[in-house]
């Protein structure tokens, strides 16, 4: 009977720490926030993720682009990752002719685990 329970218990152990390290980051936050109807445009980015990302030196491997109404990048591509946060620029020209409208916010991450995280979503200006 203790060979059972014991048995049971590894089991139980292996398969809850499986499950817990094979658990992958997510966004917990951004500035500007998803849906948020704001006046102007930030000067960057930023995207918080609940565990830190992966990097490789300095080889970019985590990137956020931020996108217009009229399909037009407005990020500079200068994507820099700190721990669990990912940031970019957006572009002086964009900010000064900042349109008003639906911007779409789209990241693809590496978790520290490997796993590739994407997804999008967006926020509006109405200036």
């Amino acid at each position: 009977m203790k060979k059972r329970v014991l048995g049971f218990s590894v089991a139980l152990f292996t398969i809850a720490g499986i499950s817990a390290a094979s658990a992958h980051t997510v966004l917990i936050a951004s500035n500007p926030t998803q849906g948020a109807v704001i006046k102007a445009l930030p000067t960057k980015i930023t995207l918080s993720f609940a565990d830190p990302l992966l990097t490789l030196g300095r080889k970019i491997i985590n990137k956020v682009v931020v996108i217009d109404s009229t399909n037009k990048v407005v990020t500079t591509g200068n994507d820099v990752t700190k721990g669990a946060v990912l940031s970019d620029s957006l572009a002086k020209i964009a900010k000064i002719a900042a349109k008003s409208g639906k911007y779409r916010v789209s990241y693809r991450v590496s978790a520290q685990d490997g796993h590739i995280v994407s997804g999008s979503f967006f926020f509006t200006v109405r200036n």
